[in-house]
């Protein structure tokens, strides 16, 4: 993906952060006799982060204090209007404030104590399908309403500020980093510039001095959102002043010159999200949202699984559901064809392109597999063009759940397609059924009773 630019370096394990810090304590100190700080994950202009163990509440949390050897009036303001806006907003998709205070009463060194979040930002997760895409953009439509309905703008969309936690077979979003956030309409605090951010994601108006409002965080959404379909923002020029007049003065190269299999839809509201002057674009989150699922529900999840009541007991069906949110492949060792179809039809509703079920029983020949998963998918054999090719291309942006059932005869054959099919398609699952494990790496199993 393109390059990012955070307030916060992220520390792994060849950093050695600093055992004591100008702060007087550091990794293993203990503040206010209440946070042991554990480790420290990240350190910025504004502020640094420890994991740290809350004594009272006895749960890990994230420690984040102001940088004492950056620290300023400016930033000092920032860190007490970030305290003040956590405090008066409550949302599943917000990382969530526990405390606040200073350290041994210090007014120079305030603190928040907010939750550990344990998963990756957005600038990490890597290319995201179509699917995935659409999740993670109506999520964030849903937390910019909710934080413009309590009045507040928040400045700074950008990858490393959109928290992607694994639940299930979806993402689960969480926004964090407030700092920059204000009321709606606000003028800046002293010293700070309408600049502040990330020159990527800065809308005309902000360049032009005006104070951020719905308009300036939607510009950034479509900024942020152009880049999971591309993997780069729209203007990327190594020159900062370069950068600020495409944001003013040039259009965007359309998204689906760089992603042929982009919905026409999707790309529309994208380039609408990105007009220069603000009243051409949506006018809430909401409005987003709603365009959002318009092409869900134009989009209805399709597959082959029939209707049919399958046999399988609710703890069986609910252990293989488990062990595939987990994996994107497992199989029902025993053969138990009913069992696979009983889960697959349980977990249908999380695939957006559906479940698509291939009795292998029914095929006589290895060299028949591909010309028959290809078929039950709409995949057409071309001229000088190999079928697997077409095949994972056809599949590579699907959310799907494929079913190979009875695949004893023909196990080879299986696992040779399966694992092709997993390096090429990151939101396929595989879901088999067979009297052994087809032996895959990725692969998880699962014994049935029957």
């Amino acid at each position: 993906m393109a390059q990012f630019f955070s307030r916060f370096h992220k520390l792994d394990s060849k950093d050695t952060p600093a055992e004591n810090t100008s702060l007087g304590f550091g990794v293993d100190g203990l503040v206010n006799g209440r946070y042991r700080l554990d480790a420290e994950i990240g350190r910025g202009g504004m502020g640094i982060i420890f994991r740290a163990y809350d004594l009272e509440r006895k749960q890990d949390v994230a420690f984040k204090v102001i940088n004492p050897e950056t620290a300023n009036a400016l930033s000092l303001n920032q860190f007490e209007r970030e305290t003040e806006i956590l405090t008066r907003l409550n949302h599943p998709h917000i990382v969530a404030l526990y405390d606040h205070g200073f350290v041994d009463n210090d007014n120079s060194l305030p603190y928040l104590v907010i939750e550990l979040l344990q998963g990756r930002d957005l600038a990490e997760v890597g290319a995201l399908t179509i699917a995935k895409i659409m999740d993670i953009a109506k999520q964030l439509c849903e937390v910019l309403a909710y934080i413009h309905e309590q009045g507040f703008a928040y400045r700074d969309i950008k990858p490393q500020n959109v928290l992607l936690e694994k639940q299930g077979f979806q993402y689960f979003v969480k926004l964090i980093d407030f700092g920059l956030a204000r009321p709606l309409g606000e003028a800046y605090l002293p010293n700070e510039s309408s600049l502040a951010g990330t020159v990527f994601y800065l809308a005309p108006e902000l360049i032009d001095g005006q104070p951020a409002d719905i308009a300036s965080d939607l510009y950034a959404f479509g900024v942020l959102s152009y880049e999971m379909i591309t993997g780069r923002v729209p203007f990327s020029n190594i020159d900062e002043q370069t950068v600020l007049f495409q944001h003013q003065d040039e259009r965007v190269p359309l998204p689906s010159q760089s992603r042929g299999t982009l919905p026409q839809a999707l790309e529309e509201i994208v380039l609408r999200l990105l007009e220069k002057n603000p009243q051409d674009r949506f006018a809430s989150a909401n409005e987003v949202l709603s365009a959002l699922n318009q092409i869900v529900l134009e989009h209805l999840p399709s597959g082959n699984l029939n209707g049919a009541c399958y046999p399988g007991t609710d703890d069986e069906i609910a252990q293989v559901g488990i062990l595939l949110e987990s994996s994107q492949m497992v199989t029902v060792v025993g053969n138990d064809d009913s069992l696979s179809l009983a889960a697959a039809s349980k977990l249908a509703g999380h695939f957006a392109d559906g479940v698509w079920v291939v009795d292998i029983s029914l095929i006589d020949e290895p060299m028949m597999l591909m010309p028959t998963v290809a078929s039950i998918l709409g995949v057409q054999k071309e001229n000088q063009r190999p079928l697997t090719v077409a095949l994972l291309e056809h599949i590579c942006e699907k959310n799907i759940l494929l079913v190979f059932n009875r695949c004893d005869h023909l196990l080879f054959a299986c696992a040779q397609l399966a694992d092709v099919i997993l390096d090429h398609c990151p939101d396929v699952h595989i879901l088999t059924s067979s009297c052994q494990p087809l032996r895959l790496s990725q692969e998880k199993s699962y014994t049935s009773a029957k």
